[in-house]
């Protein structure tokens, strides 16, 4: 015997009956999670610690400014590379912050009618920027 199709009665109630004005209760609006906003970086003068470090390399500074802004590991390193030339900033520095109390700066440099790309890494420690590493990529 085949199956018997019934017809099912309206389930939705006519417009403008009584169970309209039954207010119906509207899901509760959840909050997004929203991550805490992270403390900015300390200011950074990238150009003025590169720029310090390229004079005098260049013989412009003395050999004893490095250590304002430099470990003393690096005052040494770079005390040994004084030579007199002229060296000058083509653009600005650019400045990664690999985390917030460390950033990673290149620069572009023309020295000698060369073009030369400068590396340097800086950390903050007792409420200044040291560098820590410096690099000229001839």
């Amino acid at each position: 015997m085949p199956p018997v199709v019934r017809r099912l009665p309206a389930y939705e109630p006519p417009v403008g009956s009584a169970l309209d004005s039954i207010p119906r209760p509207r899901p509760r609006p959840r909050s997004a999670w929203v991550a805490p906003p992270e403390v900015p970086p300390p200011s950074l003068d990238a150009a003025r610690l590169i720029w310090v470090v390229l004079e005098v390399l260049d013989g412009r500074r003395p050999a004893r400014v490095l250590r304002e802004v430099a470990e003393p590991r690096l005052v040494a390193r770079l005390g040994a590379l004084v030579e007199v030339r002229t060296t000058r900033m083509v653009r600005a520095p650019r400045v990664c912050h690999p985390s917030r109390l460390a950033a990673e700066i290149s620069v572009t440099l023309r020295r000698d009618r060369r073009a030369l790309a400068c590396a340097a890494r800086a950390e903050h420690r007792n409420g200044r920027w040291w560098l820590t590493a410096f690099s000229v990529l001839e």
